[in-house]
């Protein structure tokens, strides 16, 4: 019988742990056995390659979690030699190849060139997945619910940390005390049963062989962004093909802030929506009263209709039926559900509205009708939401939707009227000499950008290039800067400036800054237009600028909440303190561990080669400052988001899913879910959150003066979550 790639592997990797010694650095991959240890780490270098990670980190995601299920504790150097150990195995039988190449931060090429790993057979590594045993493949979905948590700190049957990456007298204080209103939470999510919805899984194995799909590898330009999406969407097929027709599950965790994440790779319902539209409950519901309308009302969701009201949303799909089953019935025909916001959720939704017609036409009651399809709800704009709350600020809460109104508030829209009207201010400043040169200026960047996209790489040309551009943008510094409102106020689409702005003030509550968003603009309106796709940086930037301060002008609640957030720090630093404080009702320890690491150079060695590598250490570290500064308002908002998520969760007696600020049920069940996610919300706020926490850091002399925003009035605001 001819052996498998995996076969080959597990031998590989068996003869040169015969030939290792306690004196060497991976001896501790002696107490495994090599097929286990190669099935084991099959999941962490997909992920390394989907998300372009390096040499070293991809070795020490690998080391870490081999000693962590081995009950070792982290030591940096040692998890980097015995996961490079491991991808020997991969690299000596052609599967991968490394090379050097300089890398990137937050748009920004590293000055260093590191190790990248590469994949040189790729048909390889996608029969690996078929091939490797789920029950020992670390973060694969399982067809048994995983063991309980009970309340330790590390999970019994996998080692995996009950906080991710958690700062050791976090995890101590979880062992140490009563946990178990988070321990019954992970244990009510994990014994929810998912499975492959067939009906949507055929049609994306079909549009992965076709030229007109929904996928967003399709229109990605970036060559690196591209082979990361395809992947993935490769990577969800397999592991969807893998577990088809039968139930699975997941074993979930939690971050440092207290959120709670499935521990699988790519095929979960927080992955993406090819992974989101092709998931469904394994247990049906019946719809009951109110679950044909709740499908409605997803159904227009996820198209992206939901700017109006629930009834008007719900009326939409009535209107759209016939549309709607024509896409269940012939989906590679009839191809407007690609166009949907969420392509694959919305094709998951038009084959239950199938299926139910089917049911209603046979004379069946729809209301008996069994449901396995989730449908979610979400918050609007949910961090400003949680800062709104804390800060009663009765003026944006309209916006956040914290009120009730006929339609939905729109804070993005808000914002964007405001840039715009600023940019229109600012456009007046500007000379009739200079606006008359912008097409020439908007032309020539053009031109210079293309010259070195269309360079090849590593060439004398491109450096030219490089140089050219450089050297014109510096000659034209002022001029662009004077031009940088004629070229945003050229976008006079109301909808395109919402959503130029829109990811901007979205993480404006989870500690967005200047810069950032500047990046967020280059990055997220690339794929708006040509026109956009070609902008200068600098206009990129100078606009997430402008929005950020147009932010912390107009919200005015939210921002002087950020500001409190970053005394806390200030405090905390003088101090040499991590921050950190316990959350309301869940008693969980949030330590906000921001480390300076030390720098450490170690050697790994393969054949003749001698990779010389440097290792951020983490065992022995001082506090990073300027990382708890920014990270204190992002770090309270998710603490306290995570609360109430928990809550819904915990205090429900159905079935309840989560996707960040998005809530999920049956459809069945979702008019309980409805109420039950704002009652929760008022709960957690009556609790006074905001001083719970001041209280426990000495800071209550910095509670704000708030505005008058009742937050009971959440419970008669439809569009809070919707």
């Amino acid at each position: 019988m001819e052996k498998t790639i995996l076969d080959l592997l597990t031998e590989d990797l068996e003869y040169r742990q015969s030939m290792l010694n306690k004196r060497q650095a991976a001896s501790f991959l002696s107490e495994m056995s090599a097929r286990d240890i190669i099935e084991f780490s099959y999941i962490h270098v997909l992920k390394g390659l989907e998300r372009k990670l390096t040499l070293v980190e991809i070795a020490c995601n690998i080391g870490r979690r081999l000693r962590q299920k081995l009950r070792q504790k982290q030591n940096t150097v040692l998890d980097a030699q015995g996961g490079w150990f491991v991808l020997i195995s991969y690299i000596e039988l052609g599967i991968l190849g490394y090379r050097k190449k300089h890398s990137y931060r937050n748009g920004k090429k590293d000055k260093h060139r590191s190790y990248f790993i590469f994949a040189k057979d790729w048909q390889a590594i996608k029969e690996m997945m078929e091939l490797v045993n789920e029950e020992s493949c670390d973060m694969f979905p399982v067809n048994t619910p995983p063991e309980p948590w009970t309340g330790k700190a590390y999970h019994e049957t996998t080692g995996i940390s009950v906080i991710k990456k958690g700062h050791e007298d976090a995890l101590k204080f979880f062992e140490n005390n009563d946990m178990s209103y988070i321990v019954d939470t992970l244990n009510k999510l994990q014994s929810t049963a998912w499975c492959i919805n067939d009906n949507v899984f055929e049609v994306y194995k079909q549009c992965m062989h076709n030229d007109k799909n929904p996928f967003k590898f399709t229109k990605e330009i970036d060559p690196i962004k591209r082979a990361s999406l395809i992947i993935e969407a490769e990577a969800i097929q397999s592991l969807a093909e893998k577990h088809r027709g039968r139930p699975f599950y997941h074993l979930y965790n939690l971050d440092f802030r207290g959120r709670i994440y499935p521990n699988t790779a790519f095929l979960h319902e927080q992955s993406s929506d090819n992974a989101k539209g092709i998931l469904q409950l394994n247990e049906p519901v019946e719809l009951g009263d109110y679950g044909y309308y709740w499908l409605c009302v997803h159904t227009a969701n996820v198209w992206g209709n939901d700017k109006v009201s629930l009834d008007d949303r719900a009326e939409w799909v009535g209107d759209m039926i016939d549309t709607i089953l024509d896409y269940a019935y012939y989906p590679m025909k009839f191809t407007g559900w690609m166009d949907a916001d969420k392509p694959f959720s919305f094709l998951a939704a038009c084959f239950e509205l199938k299926m139910v017609h089917e049911w209603m036409e046979e004379g069946q009651d729809v209301s008996k009708f069994p449901s396995c399809l989730p449908v979610y709800i979400d918050g609007s704009n949910n961090g400003v939401q949680h800062l709104v709350a804390m800060s009663q600020d009765n003026e944006v809460a309209p916006l956040v939707n914290l009120v009730p109104s006929k339609i939905p508030g729109d804070v993005y829209m808000f914002i964007a009227e405001k840039v715009w009207e600023r940019l229109e201010v600012m456009a007046k400043g500007v000379t009739l000499d200079v606006k008359e040169q912008f097409e020439e200026v908007f032309n020539t960047a053009i031109k210079l950008q293309r010259d070195y996209d269309s360079a090849p790489d590593k060439s004398e040309r491109k450096v030219l290039a490089f140089q050219k551009a450089q050297s014109w943008r510096n000659q034209n510094r002022h001029l662009r800067e004077q031009l940088f409102p004629i070229y945003w106020l050229n976008i006079d689409s109301k909808k395109i400036q919402r959503k130029t702005v829109k990811r901007n003030v979205m993480t404006l509550g989870y500690g967005g800054t200047a810069y950032g968003m500047g990046q967020q603009v280059i990055d997220d309106t690339r794929d708006i237009s040509p026109y956009l796709r070609d902008k200068e940086h600098l206009w990129g930037a100078l606009l997430g600028s402008l929005v950020y301060k147009t932010c912390y002008e107009e919200l005015k609640g939210p921002a002087m909440l950020l500001r409190l957030f970053q005394t806390l720090a200030e405090r905390a630093n003088k101090k040499k303190e991590h921050l950190q404080w316990l959350s309301p009702v869940t008693n969980f320890p949030v330590i906000q561990a921001y480390r300076k690491p030390t720098s450490k150079r170690t050697e790994l060695k393969y054949g003749d080669d001698i990779l010389k590598v440097q290792l951020q250490v983490w065992e022995e570290t001082t506090v990073n400052e300027s990382k708890q500064k920014t990270g204190a308002a992002p770090n309270i908002v998710h603490s306290l988001d995570a609360v109430h998520l928990t809550m819904c969760i915990h205090d429900a007696n159905y079935p309840v899913t989560v996707v960040h600020d998005s809530f999920g049920s049956h459809a069945g069940n979702m008019n309980k879910m409805f109420y039950h996610v704002r009652k929760k919300f008022v709960e957690l706020y009556e609790l006074q959150p905001l001083e719970f926490i001041l209280e426990q850091l000495n800071s209550l002399d910095l509670t704000p003066n708030k505005g008058n925003l009742d937050v009971k009035s959440v419970l008669r605001s439809d569009f809070a979550f919707a």
